[in-house]
């Protein structure tokens, strides 16, 4: 366990440090680079909120992940004109939330991410939330492709555009702690929801 942490660790400091590279070479504002900093500085190397990326919701808001901080993100990517695997990992979301005991509901958050920059945007967010059911304590968000590479490298989701602009990916499930850094991760479909709830209890 302490390997494959010291592994994610190294990865995501990896990932992060890329990323602000680029955007410190890319003559951006002062303000974008004090804001890297600022993440950089404030959570842990294994912490997923290091990011500056926004992403847009449902709603038509943006965000960043780090607004997340003392929340328990449950995490999955996925796209909204996915037939297959999406509506069985949203399903596979559902068992977790059904589970959850009073006291960690109004604390955990569910959030989809989408992989598709071009076409998935807040109408077709909000549309894909109202098909799904999704209730008031999910989130679907739109960022543009770096962003989503980036996000996919930090949980080690593998995905990849077809000619039809449709993806393919491997499906799986992340926790994050309240600190946005990876409590537990789950890969496939179908899974029994018990032991990510354990995780989400233990938060």
């Amino acid at each position: 366990m302490k390997t494959k942490r010291t592994f994610y660790s190294a990865r995501i400091a990896l990932v992060i440090s890329l990323f602000l590279q680029a955007c410190t070479g890319s003559g951006n504002s002062s303000k974008q680079d004090s804001l890297s900093s600022q993440s950089v500085e404030e959570y842990s190397t294994e912490s997923i909120y290091q990011t500056s990326a926004k992403w847009d919701n449902q709603e038509g808001d943006t965000l960043q992940l780090s607004q997340l901080s003392g929340k328990i993100p449950v995490v999955s990517m996925v796209f909204t004109r996915c037939t297959f695997s999406c509506p069985k990992t949203v399903a596979d979301l559902k068992a977790i939330e059904d589970k959850l005991p009073p006291d960690k509901k109004d604390k955990v958050v569910f959030v989809l991410i989408s992989f598709d920059s071009d076409r998935d945007h807040t109408k077709e967010l909000k549309a894909f939330s109202k098909q799904m059911q999704l209730s008031k304590n999910w989130m679907v968000l739109h960022g543009n492709p770096d962003d989503v590479r980036e996000l996919s490298m930090l949980l080690d989701v593998k995905y990849k555009k077809q000619p039809n602009g449709d993806f393919t990916h491997s499906p799986g499930i992340t926790v994050l702690d309240t600190k946005g850094v990876v409590a537990s991760q789950s890969e496939g479909l179908g899974k029994d929801p018990s032991d990510m709830v354990k995780v989400i209890q233990s938060l």
